[in-house]
């Protein structure tokens, strides 16, 4: 995960230059952007980023967009930045087309609703959900939850903005590769380019996860800064990353892949700070969520409200309640084959393990309905294949070990 430290803001001041005159003194105006367009070529994105959060607040819209057959799916983020306070309010949704299979828009969401605020305030992340209460992800609750948490803990407030994980991360981070082309308004477009490996930072968790050998094929990137220097949009070419997804079997349906950022309405007032008991309840996630293998038989959770698209971690509820699924127990897997076999990922041993755990679920639970179908399995497995000493000299094993949290699911 990405480490994440408050900025202070870079105001550069530009004094008047008094320029002697006959019988009078005048002031020459300094040439819009020269703070920024002044600087030798390697520094003037870091400028750029410095003399934007100079402005004090921005509104701002981030968006990937996956191409399909069936049309373009999306995920847009739109809110506002205060860079004085250095905190951040957004909505993000996703739109798609309706010929599009449900599957595929799924994966693409990662489990998370479809319509989500978020909130920063220095590290701390605020999400909630439709017709939900708050959430606030502290840095010791994205540490309990570890990558669970990777979505929400990604945009916690970083180096270049108060909401992090677009194209505004990179701008500091890249070197124009020539001169701009200066436009007739006085504003610059730049083009530079990425490596895989960075450019799949702008990617939801869940797909970031997919990959670890990105390639050194190169993203482009296209800048511009209006003519005060501010940084006004990014886009970037994600081909070479969605064709590393694609050899990992990932997004097969999309055939194209960019994103894109855009910055307005410099220095006007915007409503950003960090939510509290006026914007309605507000929990720590740290106390009210759990994980899910940390609950004993009989207990019972519901997914929703966590902002985090994760069934491994979950709110605890009552049972006479609205829930999700009941747990039937927690199970170890821990099984050794001879020689180098190929057994998966293991979790056909988790089932296995859950399903004799269901063959002893109390019968009272299933009276009623309340809960329907078999027992299924939520964890994981390591697979490894090692070789030992033996009698006979070396010998190969292939060895499965993992913990599942067997479940029912509730109907509605």
């Amino acid at each position: 995960m990405k480490t994440v430290r408050r900025r202070g803001i870079a105001l550069v001041v530009l004094l008047p230059v008094l320029i002697g005159m006959a019988g009078c003194g005048a002031k020459q105006e300094p040439e819009p952007g020269k703070a920024v367009y002044g600087r030798p070529l390697a520094e003037q994105f870091q400028a750029a980023t410095d003399s934007t959060q100079g402005a004090g607040s921005a509104a701002f819209v981030a968006s990937l967009t996956y191409g399909t057959k069936d049309g373009d799916v999306v995920q847009r983020t739109q809110g506002v930045l205060d860079y004085a306070g250095w905190t951040a309010r957004a909505t993000l949704g996703f739109d798609a087309p309706s010929t599009l299979p449900e599957e595929t828009l799924d994966y693409i969401r990662g489990g998370t609703g479809e319509k989500q605020e978020l909130a920063t305030a220095d590290e701390d992340v605020y999400v909630r959900g439709s017709g939900s209460g708050w959430l606030r992800y502290t840095p010791e609750a994205v540490n309990r939850f570890g990558e669970d948490a990777g979505d929400v803990a990604w945009h916690a407030a970083g180096d270049a903005a108060p909401y992090s994980g677009t194209l505004a991360d990179f701008v500091p981070r890249a070197t124009p590769g020539e001169a701009p082309e200066r436009r007739a308004d006085g504003s610059r477009v730049y083009r530079a380019k990425l490596l895989p490996e960075v450019a799949q930072e702008v990617l939801p968790a869940h797909l970031r996860a997919v990959g670890s050998e990105w390639g050194t094929g190169s993203v482009g990137m296209t800048v511009k800064l209006d003519a005060d220097g501010r940084l006004s949009s990014v886009t970037a070419d994600l081909t070479p990353v969605l064709t590393k997804l694609h050899e990992q079997g990932v997004l097969s349906d999309v055939k194209r892949l960019s994103a894109a950022y855009q910055l307005r309405a410099f220095g006007e007032p915007v409503k950003a700070k960090a939510p509290s008991a006026g914007d309605g309840r507000v929990e720590d996630a740290g106390k009210v969520l759990s994980v899910i293998g940390s609950l004993e038989a009989g207990r019972c959770a519901s997914t929703g409200g966590t902002g985090l698209g994760s069934r491994r971690i979950v709110r605890p509820v009552d049972c006479s309640g609205r829930h999700d699924f009941r747990v039937v127990d927690q199970v170890e897997v821990d099984r050794s084959f001879p020689g180098d076999v190929e057994v998966g990922n293991g979790d056909r041993y988790g089932m296995e393990a859950c399903d004799r755990a269901g063959d002893h679920a109390p019968r009272d639970w299933r009276k009623g309905g309340t809960y329907a179908g078999a027992v299924t399995a939520v964890g994981e497995s390591e697979v490894s294949v090692s070789v030992i000493m033996d009698g006979t000299g070396n010998g190969t094993t292939t060895q499965v070990k993992g913990s599942y949290t067997c479940l029912l699911t509730a109907t509605d």
